[in-house]
């Protein structure tokens, strides 16, 4: 053996023998199971190293989260626990909420948002006390128009002036009740 081979072979020698004796693993092309995973936190890069999903534990709202980001780094997807229920966010491009499904006060809701940094409901639809409700809403997020079922176990449907004093008083309700339907207006 020549002696540069030799400043290439002993060299190599020590170092898997020093890492046989530590367990240390230079290169590892196995793949592992885990039976349980332990951790407040979960973060998933891609190649650049830029996070794509969190799985998280929030100390301050004791509540886990899943979170799915763009390339951009903005939030796209949220999945929430909380201690009433749960909810799915779904936000557009810049990170703002356009689109929400959750929990509210024990029955399901969908709701949509105008996908702005201001974050006003313009749509939703719930479980409501007799039954199912739409709400519109205006720019403001002020409801303009609603749609359920009343305690007959009729329909009926609102509009209003789309301001919070006008949603207390409807300008135009339709109502089927047992007697048939009725129309009330303003005055």
């Amino acid at each position: 053996m020549s002696k540069y081979e030799r400043l290439i072979i002993y060299p190599l020698l020590f170092l898997a023998l020093f890492s046989a004796l530590t367990g240390v693993n230079i290169v590892s092309a196995t793949q592992q199971v885990w039976d349980r995973i332990v951790a407040r936190e979960v973060v998933i890069v891609n190649d650049e190293g830029q996070e794509v999903a969190v799985l998280k534990y929030d100390q301050e709202k004791e509540n886990p989260s899943l979170e799915l980001f763009n390339n951009a780094g903005h939030r796209v997807v949220s999945l929430l626990a909380y201690a009433d229920g749960g909810a799915v966010g779904i936000f557009n491009q810049d990170g703002h909420l356009t689109a929400a499904i959750q929990n509210e006060e024990n029955a399901g809701a969908l709701l949509i948002y105008n996908g702005t940094r201001e974050m006003k409901k313009l749509v939703g639809l719930r479980a409501g006390l007799y039954g199912g409700v739409v709400e519109i809403n205006n720019a403001q997020g002020l409801p303009t128009g609603i749609m359920g079922n009343n305690a007959a176990n009729n329909g009926y449907i609102g509009l209003f002036k789309g301001e919070l004093l006008g949603f207390l008083h409807p300008q135009i309700m339709l109502n089927v009740g047992e007697d048939g339907p009725t129309i009330q207006t303003a005055k």
